[in-house]
Formats: C-alpha cells, sequence, structure tokens
C-alpha cells in the first residue's frame, strides 16, 4: 500500500511497525472510494484505519470542509483531533477543527473560520453549527461515524439522520460500531451506497495483548486491595473505573489521601476540568486515572499499562471497552478486576459471553507489597547516586555527622521516616476471601409468578435495573426475584407468589428507562 510521504514519515515517527487488523481491511476500501461498515472494538486502531485514506485523498489546496467525522463524547473528538493532527504532521495546508457542547461556543467559530478541510464534532454541537451556517456541507466527501452503537444509546440518532440531510449524496460514508442493533443496520441501509462489512471481533472479543485477572475481596477492602497491587505491578498510567460518579469522587479522595498521584473524570465535572485532567494523564503528570464509563469513552492513550475494573462492569461490552484502553496496538497490558460477593456471577457472565478466561489471582500480602517497595527503593536510589549531582545532600549530611551521629543510625533513621511517610496500608491482613456464587432454593411450583414487562434490551434494559425498579416500588430483598430473562424487547422474572398483587398495583404504569412499564402475569410456560 502507497501512501503519501509526509504520511508515511509522519506514521513511522509515531511507532507504526505494522498495521493492525482493521486498518489491512478498511484502508483499501477508502482509497477504492467504496462505502465500510467497520465492525471492530476500541483499541483496535480505529483512527487511523479512516485517517491515513481521508488525508491522502483530500485535497488541501481546496478550503471547504471535506471530511466530517461525528463522535458520541466530547473526549473522543478531541482525541481523534490530536491523532490526525498527529499523521498530519508534514502536510502542507492541513487544517482540523473540533466541535463540541460544554465548551464556549466562540472558541470554535474563531477556528472555523479558518477554513478547515476536517470537522470532528458530537451530533448536538455539529447540528448547531450546520443551522448557524457556520459549518456548510455542500462539498463534502467522506462522512465518518465513529461508535455509532453508542451514540444510538444516547439518543443521538435523530441528530445524525438530520446531519446526513444536510450532506451531498456523492459522499463516501465509513461506520464504526462495536454492534449492529436493528436501528443502526436501518441508518446504514438508508445512508451508505453497497457497504462493504470487515471485521477484527472474533470469538475472543477480548484483546489477546491484555493479561486478565480478577480477585475475591470485601467490598471494605477494595480500595486496599487496589493500593497494594498498584504498589506490586507499578503501572506507568493506571485507568480505574468505577460504575458510579459518586463512587469515583470517594475513591479519588481515598487514594490521594494515601499519596496516589490521581484525578477523576466524570459526567458532573465542568468540560473543561475534564480535558484539562485528560491532558495531564496524557503527559505522565497524572499516573493514575479514576473513571465512569461515559467519561472515558473515546479515551486514546497509548501508554496505559493498567486498567482497574474497582466495581465490576453491569455488561460484558463495557468490560470489553474498559480493558481496551490497555495493551494497545500491539503493545503489553494488565486488566484487574476487583470482585465482591454479589458481583461473582457478573465475572462468570463475561467470561461466557466474551469467550475468553479471566484469571483467578490472590491479593499480594502486605508483607509482599512492603518488599517489592523495598527492592524499588533500592533501584531508586542506586539511580539517584549514578545520574544526580548531591553537593547539597552530603551538605545535609555532614552536619548530622557533626552531631555526633552515627551514620549506620542515621541511614536507618531516614529509611524509618520514609517508611511511615509511604504506608499508606490500612489493613494489614489477609484480604483474599474465597466465597463461592450464591445460589437460592427456588420456591415450590405454585407459590411463585412469573411476569411480563414490557422493556428490554432495545431500551439499555439491565438485571440491576430491574432489580433496583422493583425494590423502589415494593419491600422485597434482591435474591427474591429470580430467573430474569431479558429479551429485545420485553423481559420476564419470578417473584414469590406474595408479591404479585403489590407488583401488579404499584409498578403498572410507573417509568423505567424512560418507557411506561406494562407489568403483567406471564402466559403459562414463559
Amino acid at each position: 500500500m502507497k501512501i503519501k510521504q509526509e504520511i508515511q514519515r509522519a506514521i513511522d515517527e509515531m511507532g507504526f511497525v505494522e498495521l493492525t487488523e482493521i486498518q489491512k481491511q478498511t484502508i483499501p476500501l477508502l482509497l477504492q472510494g467504496k462505502d465500510v461498515i467497520g465492525n471492530s472494538h476500541t483499541g483496535t486502531g480505529k483512527t487511523a484505519a479512516f485517517g491515513i485514506p481521508i488525508l491522502e485523498m483530500i485535497d488541501f489546496y481546496d478550503r471547504s470542509i471535506q471530511a466530517l467525522i461525528i463522535t458520541p463524547t466530547r473526549e473522543l473528538a478531541v482525541q481523534i483531533t490530536r491523532e490526525l493532527t498527529k499523521i498530519a504532521k508534514y502536510i502542507d495546508g492541513f487544517d482540523i477543527v473540533d466541535v463540541y457542547g460544554g465548551e464556549i461556543i466562540t472558541r470554535q467559530l474563531r477556528d472555523l473560520k479558518k477554513k478547515p478541510q476536517i470537522i470532528v464534532g458530537t451530533p448536538g454541537r455539529l447540528l448547531d453549527h450546520i443551522k448557524r451556517k457556520t459549518v456548510k456541507l455542500e462539498n463534502l466527501r467522506y462522512f465518518i461515524l465513529d461508535e455509532a452503537d453508542e451514540m444510538l444509546k444516547m439518543g443521538f440518532i435523530e441528530d445524525i439522520e438530520t446531519i446526513f440531510s444536510y450532506a451531498p449524496e456523492n459522499k463516501q460514508t465509513l461506520m464504526f460500531s462495536a454492534t449492529m442493533p436493528e436501528q443502526i443496520v436501518r441508518l446504514a441501509k438508508n445512508y451508505m451506497i453497497n457497504p462493504e462489512v470487515v471485521t477484527s471481533v472474533g470469538a475472543d472479543m477480548t484483546n489477546q495483548d491484555v493479561s486478565q485477572y480478577y480477585y475475591k475481596v470485601n467490598k471494605e477492602n477494595k480500595t486496599e486491595a487496589l493500593y497494594r497491587l498498584l504498589n506490586i505491578y507499578r503501572p506507568n498510567l493506571s485507568l480505574i473505573f468505577c460504575n458510579t460518579k459518586a463512587r469515583v469522587d470517594e475513591l479519588t479522595k481515598e487514594l490521594i489521601d494515601r499519596k496516589i498521584n490521581c484525578d477523576k473524570i466524570h459526567g458532573d465535572l465542568p468540560q473543561t476540568t475534564r480535558l484539562d485532567v485528560l491532558n495531564k494523564f496524557h503527559q505522565g503528570i497524572i499516573e493514575v486515572l479514576v473513571a465512569t464509563d461515559v467519561a472515558a469513552r473515546g479515551l486514546d492513550i497509548k501508554n496505559v499499562e493498567a486498567v482497574f475494573n474497582y466495581d465490576t462492569p453491569e455488561k460484558a461490552e463495557y468490560y470489553v471497552h474498559r480493558i481496551g484502553r490497555t495493551g494497545r496496538i500491539g503493545n503489553l497490558g494488565y486488566s484487574f478486576t476487583l470482585v465482591s460477593k454479589g458481583e461473582l456471577k457478573k465475572i462468570e457472565e463475561i467470561e461466557r459471553i466474551t469467550g475468553t478466561t479471566i484469571k483467578r489471582r490472590n491479593i499480594p500480602s502486605y508483607e509482599r507489597v512492603m518488599d517489592v517497595r523495598s527492592d524499588k527503593f533500592v533501584e531508586s536510589v542506586t539511580s539517584v547516586i549514578e545520574s544526580q549531582n548531591l553537593e547539597k545532600e552530603y551538605s545535609t549530611l555532614n552536619k548530622l555527622i557533626q552531631a555526633k551521629l552515627p551514620e549506620d543510625q542515621i541511614i536507618v533513621a531516614l529509611l524509618k521516616m520514609l517508611d511511615s511517610e509511604a504506608d499508606a496500608s490500612q489493613n494489614k491482613d489477609d484480604i483474599n476471601e474465597t466465597f463461592e456464587k450464591k445460589t437460592f432454593k427456588s420456591a415450590p411450583t405454585g407459590e411463585v409468578e412469573r411476569f411480563h414487562l414490557n422493556v428490554g434490551k432495545r431500551d439499555g434494559l439491565t438485571v440491576s435495573d430491574i432489580l433496583d425498579f422493583i425494590r423502589s416500588k415494593i419491600n422485597i430483598q434482591s435474591k427474591e426475584i429470580q430467573d430474569i430473562a431479558i429479551l429485545t424487547e420485553f423481559s420476564f422474572f419470578t417473584v414469590p407468589k406474595k408479591y404479585a398483587q403489590p407488583i401488579l398495583g404499584i409498578c403498572n404504569h410507573k417509568k423505567l428507562k424512560g418507557r411506561k412499564v406494562q407489568v403483567s402475569i406471564s402466559k403459562k410456560g414463559r
């Protein structure tokens, strides 16, 4: 495959050794002018897969908008802009602008006046610019949708269809989507011309360059477990995922209290704060980033060495996206999942759906952590002796010796001071657990009732959603809600018969996942 000398020079500098599978399949098709559907997960090199051919084909003497890239999140828009800017480093006349909500529009208006050839943005803000006529698509040649299924979940499909209506028909369209729900298939049929389908999603959905482990540990010991793993593995950059914004806030504070160099991102933080934190993480100023799934969408930091699932993800899909943040494009990475008693079933489900095995390991002992830190300390001291000027420190040492303190006692005292500052463990015991998955005895036949619910997978429904919904309406324990089955358009669950009337009387016509609930006793056999 021959590409411009300027592009080849840039990607050589970026360390591209060979193309990923999705790049091998996608780039030639785009260069041939074909529409493409890319069925690929995070971490497979998607940006370069569409970026290289687009930069190859764009006319940089033409100052009209020729390529439009739509993303579900601001963070992904920024990441794509940064990546394409690197690939186009040596191309004269190249200009790109990212536009997204949560930022004062004046910066974007100013940048758009430079007449860029490429626009990257989120659907809502793009539509705003199109209606203002600050983004004009009459000369558009390339229309790219990245993470289309995620945009469907976030309710952007109508905006995307409206944006399509402003674009010319004789354009080339590329759509990347990790999954292919019905609405995405319909979108492809309506707006793409005989698209070629390429995929890098095999039987094993997870990245083979990521070593995956899980640890059984009680909820109250998860932070201690995380602290020990960070000290044992000492990754250069680490991502920690939590299921809620509140947990991100709590964990970040706990880690800072333990002297961990970390910060956080989630949807409640101002956009400027989130981008500032991401930039610091990208530059290595922050070593540990605590995040929610949505906030970390599109995060493309190539040197993330480890991903920690502080909370076991609700869905296998979330797990795949999380661990895709490490082991990117040939690099090795680690994934560590902390599993409390109620989360063990989720690990089994993730293994079943992704077709992978997550190995069970034990949390290192406190003594092991101390041994490793001691070895690392000796390495650090040796490095300082070999590479740094220590005149000031010798001056301080001479003062201590003049105070008639023995040298060995000075060293030991300093080590003790360092150790007391660094030791932030709050539990020095063995924190590994041996619990197994809970099994509950089913109530005898005739003492349970099976219910039909008019909400399903298409609405983004999860087992947790059903449990939370029912428990918020009636006084029932989670373990009493059994045999939950979530299908495309509806769901089923079983409860002891004594709850049948309260469920029918209270749950009906309430809102769940934005829909008015209709719950009824299921027909026999379902």
